[in-house]
C-alpha cells in the first residue's frame, strides 16, 4: 500500500468495483441474507484502495443495483478507468454480462480485472467470453486482496498521466512485469485468437497477519445506494443508510479447517494454514462497525471457528471484556459463526464464555447425523447433548445437511438414516434453521474429476448447457440415481418437513421453555416464505431432469483456454484437471515474452495439489 500511496499521479483514476449477482440463485437457504449482508470481499478491496491513496472508488452490489452498466457509468464526472469484477461460481454469468457491457465502450473501455471464487477456480473462463473476439477480462486475480495490490503496483508503476490504465497494463504485461507476481492469470502479448492460451503465475502467497487488513468503515461508505438505474448515483451510501440496508455485517475472524472433505475446496485455498485476527483487532472492528453504522448482527465468515481451542478462548474472552458506553458489547451485538459439530462438542465447556462474548448462533456443517455420508465425528447423541446445552445458554444451533444418491427419503421409526427423519429430529432437538443441499462435485474439489470420469457429471439437460447459477447445491447436477428428478424434489420435501405451519405452532406452544423461541419463530416464517421462491424453481428443474435427455461429461476434456506456467512454460491444470492440449507442444508454440518455452506437455496440478 505504501508504494501505491507514493504514486500520487494515479490517485485520480476512477475505479468501479462490482459484486456480480445472478437472481436465479434467490432461493433457500440464501434468499433472506443475500440482500441484507454487504459482502466482505468487495468491501475489503474498497478499504484497501482507500488506504492506498485512491480517491474515487465506488462499490456496486448487483443484488441492490441490478441494472448497473459500466459503459454508462460516470464516477465524479468521469467514466471508469478501472473495472474490478468479483463473482462467486454461481454468479459467474452475471459477471460475464458486466464485462461484455464494458467492452461496448470500444477503445475507451476501462482496464478490466476479475477476481473472487469463480476466478480462483476457473480463471481462464474470463477470457474470450464472446460474442465478439477479444471480449473478456484483461487479467484475473486468483488470490487475496494483496495480490490485487501487487498487480496494481506493477501496472501503475508504468502509468503516464493522461493515458489510459489499459495502456499501462499493456506495457507491464509486455515487459514481463507480471510474471513474477504469484496469483495472476492473463493472456500473453501477441496471443493467437484461433488458439488462445493463458499465462498462470502460480499459487498466491497468503497474507499471514490478518490484522493487516484495513478497518471496514471506508469500504462500507463506498457502496452504491440501491436503485434500478443503469448509472451511478452522485454519492455513495451514508452511514445511516448502510446500517439500514446491511443489517448483518460479515467479518473475517479465522481462516482454515483441519478436515479434508473431498467435496470441499477450502483447505486447498487456505494452503493448509490456520490464520486468525488478533483478539483486540476483532473486538475493535466489531465495536467500530456497531458504533458507526448501528449494525448489531455480525456473521463471522469462518471455515471452522472452533478449529483451535486457544484461538476460541482468546477471541471470545476479548469480546466478553469489550465495553460499549460502559456496558458489555454482548448486550448490543449478536455474533454468529460456522463450526463443525465435532469441534464444538469437544470444546463445549467454552460455550458459556462464547455466550458472554456475544455468540448467539453457530452454523454446523453436520451433513449427515449418522455419518454414513461423511464422518466428521458427528453422532445422534452428540447432536442431542450439544443442542440442549446451546439451548440452555441461548445460543442457536443452525443445521446444514446434505442429501445424496444413497440416502432414503424416509426410514423406519427409530432409524435416523432417512432425510425426513433427520430433519424432524433436528427440529425436535432445537435446531433454529435448516439447510439441505444435494451432494455434488463442486468446482475445485477432489470429487470433480472422479465425477467426470465416472460419467455422472451433467453437462446439459434437454439440449441446453447447465447454467453456472445451478451449481449452488440446490440443483441436482450429478447423480447415479435412476430417478434424479425425484431426488431433486426430496430437497423440497426436506425443507417442508422442517418449515411448516405445524412446526410454527409447536414453537409457539413451547415458547416459555425455549430461550431460542423468538428466533425459531422468525426462521419458520423466513423458511416458509423462502419455500414460495424455491418450490417453483426446483420443480421446473425436476421436470426438466425427468424429460431429459441428460448429457454427461465423457471423462476428462481439454481446457477451452489452456494455461501455461509463467516460470517453466509447461502446460498446467488448475482446479480442474484437463487433458494436454496438442497445440501447446514446443514444436507448435512460439516463445512468449517473459516466459520460458515449454519443454514438455506435462500436466502439473497447482492449486489442488495441496488438497491431494
Amino acid at each position: 500500500m505504501a508504494e501505491l500511496r507514493g504514486l500520487s499521479h494515479v490517485h485520480e483514476l476512477r475505479i468501479g468495483i462490482v459484486y456480480a449477482f445472478d437472481f436465479r440463485t434467490r432461493m433457500l437457504p440464501y434468499w433472506y441474507a443475500d440482500k441484507r449482508m454487504a459482502p466482505c470481499s468487495v468491501r475489503t478491496i474498497g478499504s484497501v484502495l482507500q488506504e492506498s491513496g485512491f480517491e474515487h472508488v465506488r462499490i456496486v452490489l448487483q443484488q441492490w443495483t441490478p441494472n448497473f452498466r459500466p459503459s454508462l457509468a460516470k464516477l465524479d464526472g468521469r467514466p471508469l478507468d478501472v473495472l474490478l469484477v468479483s463473482a462467486m461460481q454461481v454468479h459467474a454469468e452475471a459477471s460475464y454480462e458486466i464485462i461484455r457491457d464494458a467492452h461496448q465502450m470500444g477503445e475507451r473501455r476501462p482496464l478490466i480485472l476479475a477476481g473472487g471464487p469463480k476466478a480462483i477456480y476457473e480463471p481462464a473462463d474470463y477470457f474470450e467470453i464472446g460474442p465478439a473476439p477479444g471480449v473478456g477480462a484483461d487479467c484475473v486475480v486468483t488470490g487475496e486482496v494483496y495480490v490485487l495490490l501487487d498487480l496494481l503496483r506493477a501496472i501503475f508503476s508504468e502509468y503516464v498521466p493522461a493515458e489510459s490504465a489499459r495502456a499501462a497494463f499493456e506495457r507491464a504485461r509486455g515487459g514481463g512485469a507480471l510474471n513474477g507476481l504469484p496469483g495472476l492469470v492473463y493472456l500473453p502479448t501477441g496471443w493467437c485468437r484461433s488458439q488462445p492460451h493463458a499465462v498462470n503465475t502460480g499459487s498466491q502467497r497468503l497474507l499471514r497477519d490478518l490484522d493487516e487488513l484495513p478497518m471496514p468503515e471506508a469500504g462500507y461508505l463506498m457502496i452504491e445506494p440501491p436503485h434500478r438505474r443503469s448509472t451511478l448515483s452522485r454519492s455513495p451510501c451514508t452511514a445511516k443508510q448502510v446500517g439500514k440496508l446491511s443489517i448483518i455485517s460479515s467479518v473475517i475472524s479465522t481462516h482454515g479447517c483441519k478436515f479434508n472433505c473431498s467435496y470441499c475446496p477450502i483447505p486447498a485455498v487456505n494452503q493448509r494454514t490456520w490464520r486468525h485476527k488478533s483478539p483486540r483487532r476483532l473486538a475493535e472492528e466489531i465495536r467500530r462497525t456497531y458504533e458507526t453504522f448501528g449494525i448489531r448482527e455480525f456473521f463471522s465468515t469462518d471455515d471452522n471457528f472452533f478449529n483451535q481451542r486457544d484461538t476460541v478462548i482468546a477471541l471470545m474472552a476479548e469480546l466478553a471484556a469489550t465495553k460499549v458506553r460502559g456496558e458489555p458489547i454482548s448486550k448490543h451485538i449478536r455474533f454468529y459463526t460456522e463450526a463443525t459439530e465435532f469441534d464444538v462438542f469437544k470444546n463445549r465447556d467454552l460455550l458459556p464464555l462464547c455466550r458472554e462474548g456475544g455468540m448467539r448462533a453457530i452454523w454446523f456443517g453436520i451433513e449427515d447425523i449418522t455419518a454414513e455420508l461423511v464422518n466428521k465425528g458427528q453422532t445422534e447423541g452428540k447432536t442431542a447433548d450439544l443442542f440442549a446445552q446451546m439451548k440452555s445458554l441461548g445460543i442457536e444451533p443452525m443445521a446444514m445437511m446434505m442429501h445424496s444418491d444413497n440416502q432414503p427419503l424416509r426410514s423406519n421409526q427409530g432409524d435416523l438414516t432417512g432425510l425426513i427423519n433427520q430433519a424432524e429430529y433436528l427440529f425436535e432437538q432445537g435446531a433454529v434453521s435448516y439447510q439441505c443441499t444435494y451432494l455434488g462435485p463442486a468446482i475445485g474439489t477432489r470429487d470433480i474429476e472422479t465425477a467426470a470420469q465416472s460419467r455422472i457429471l451433467y453437462k446439459a439437460v434437454g439440449g441446453e448447457p447447465i447454467p453456472q447459477a445451478y451449481q449452488d447445491g440446490n440443483h441436482v447436477m450429478a447423480s447415479r440415481h435412476l430417478t434424479p428428478w425425484d431426488r431433486q424434489m426430496n430437497i423440497i420435501r426436506a425443507y417442508w418437513s422442517f418449515y411448516n405451519p405445524r412446526n410454527t405452532w409447536r414453537v409457539l406452544r413451547r415458547w416459555r421453555g425455549d430461550p431460542n423461541a423468538p428466533k425459531r419463530l422468525l426462521f419458520q416464517f423466513i423458511g416458509q416464505i423462502g419455500l414460495v421462491f424455491t418450490l417453483p424453481k426446483l420443480w421446473r428443474w425436476s421436470r426438466k431432469l425427468k424429460r431429459g435427455p441428460i448429457e454427461v461429461y465423457d471423462g476428462l476434456t481439454r481446457a477451452r483456454i489452456p494455461m501455461i506456467d509463467s516460470s517453466t512454460g509447461d502446460e498446467v491444470s488448475w482446479a480442474i484437471e484437463h487433458l494436454p492440449t496438442p497445440y501447446l507442444r514446443q514444436s507448435q508454440r512460439a516463445p512468449i515474452s517473459g516466459v520460458v518455452p515449454a519443454k514438455t506437455t506435462r500436466t502439473v496440478r497447482l492449486a489442488v495439489a495441496l488438497a491431494r
